[in-house]
């Protein structure tokens, strides 16, 4: 029997357009109901999801945009996607009420109460979604995803309230203080905080705060004593940043030396510190890794690829 050629155009076309888009994409998961809770519910991060279409005109214009947004926003902010043409997604795409694609959905984790146990300070609830009504640019979606990061960094006001920090010996979590050039908080220090939640507490003072320090410093004494006289001197007028984690326990500090505040670096330091509950080298990653190349696919899943293709040409069809 004799298949026609258009036939066979119209159905390499269809398993062509059923293949996802962010396959093996270095910043980018493709989800499945498998993956999809533990990505994205399972963390503290903050968490954009692109629900697509291969077929759709529109995803496909937005394909590159998101590549770059993921990319830029690495580490600050988890960038995932769903291919709700494949059939075992359609029940998760409708369960987030997808009724057009691109369809762009911001998950932000609740509040966490960092007076609870160590081992509840990572949020198992539900991630409140918002459907992203913005500009489809790459920098209107990547200043939404940054505003969207959750805050754990404390500014200090003043002069007086650091020093009623690092003198409290009872602190069982280290203090760390970026000494900044600027009093904004970068979404790189928010996401370090995140990596740290109720491990290590984290700080902005900005560096013209610094001036007329040596007046409050009399009931400090010791190591910090020391090394705050020596910050006034020499960061009070600077227009760089300086990192600090200090041990109000021990009276021992540790300063990030490295010019460059790229986020792994600055990991790795804190990292020999104290242990992270999130970010780069830690199990999540390494799930987070695997999701991203496919790994995470099981043979039952596998097995199912076909069956998803012959729904998939039926939803060509009909589209």
């Amino acid at each position: 029997m004799r298949i026609p050629g258009g036939l066979v155009v119209f159905v390499l076309f269809c398993l062509a357009s059923a293949q996802n888009f962010y396959d093996k994409n270095a910043h980018i998961m493709e989800l499945t109901p498998k993956s999809f809770d533990k990505v994205v519910h399972r963390t503290n991060y903050t968490t954009m999801v692109e629900f697509y279409a291969p077929w759709c005109g529109y995803c496909q214009q937005l394909k590159g945009i998101m590549q770059k947004a993921a990319k830029s926003l690495d580490g600050i902010v988890q960038i995932a996607s769903v291919n709700c043409d494949l059939a075992k997604n359609k029940r998760l795409c409708a369960q987030y009420r997808v009724e057009g694609f691109p369809t762009l959905m911001v998950f932000r984790p609740p509040k966490v109460d960092l007076k609870k146990s160590a081992d509840s300070r990572i949020a198992l609830g539900n991630h409140a979604s918002e459907i992203y009504k913005g500009e489809r640019k790459l920098r209107p979606i990547v200043d939404f995803c940054t505003s969207r990061v959750k805050n754990y960094v404390n500014r200090i006001p003043r002069i007086e309230k650091m020093l009623e920090i690092l003198k409290n010996s009872s602190q069982s979590r280290m203090q760390v203080i970026l000494f900044s050039k600027r009093d904004k908080i970068s979404p790189l220090y928010k996401s370090l905080a995140l990596d740290w939640l109720g491990v290590m507490d984290f700080h902005v003072f900005p560096n013209s705060k610094l001036q007329g320090l040596s007046n409050a410093l009399e009931p400090l004494g010791g190591k910090f004593k020391e090394l705050l006289l020596g910050l006034q001197q020499d960061q009070a007028f600077s227009d760089s940043s300086l990192l600090v984690a200090f041990n109000a326990e021990t009276q021992d500090y540790h300063i990030y030396e490295d010019q460059s505040f790229d986020k792994k670096d600055v990991w790795k330091f804190l990292s020999l510190l104290a242990e992270p509950r999130e970010g780069p080298y830690t199990k999540r990653q390494e799930y987070l890794d695997a999701v991203r190349k496919g790994l995470q696919i099981s043979r039952e899943e596998k097995g199912q690829k076909k069956t998803d293709q012959c729904f998939t040409m039926m939803s060509c069809r009909a589209t």
